[in-house]
């Protein structure tokens, strides 16, 4: 759904597969925004959601779609059945990355938050 939390607009929890070894496929159907993606190794891409746009999730990437729109926005996504879900890794140490509003538009930033282990 639209909205934000002070800058911060609203957005899925994000994961990692749980077998890292798989890529996932996002097609957005209805609304606008981003996925925001993050390798281990500290790798990240922003890539704009679009309807009729699609979007690659490499293998071992973490993802999440963020709402940047005024619109609920609506996607598709495909991946192995097994390939399992790890929310832990998020919850506990975020994404090295956060998309805000700055002047009323989307922009990524450092995560103050973000920590390099976990313990």
């Amino acid at each position: 759904y639209p909205g934000r939390v002070g800058d911060e607009y609203f957005m899925t929890k994000g994961h990692f597969h749980t077998v890292l070894e798989t890529a996932e496929v996002y097609w957005c159907v209805r609304g606008e925004g981003f996925l925001l993606m993050e390798s281990p190794e500290g790798d990240v891409r922003l890539e704009r959601l679009v309807p009729g746009a699609a979007v690659y999730v490499p293998k071992r990437y973490a993802h999440r779609s963020i709402n940047t729109g005024s619109d609920p926005m609506v996607t598709f996504f495909v991946f192995r059945a097994d390939a399992g879900h790890d929310y832990g890794t998020i919850e506990q140490k975020g994404f090295r990355k956060l998309v805000v509003a700055r002047e009323g538009n989307p922009v990524m930033i450092d995560n103050p938050k973000w920590r390099e282990t976990v313990t």
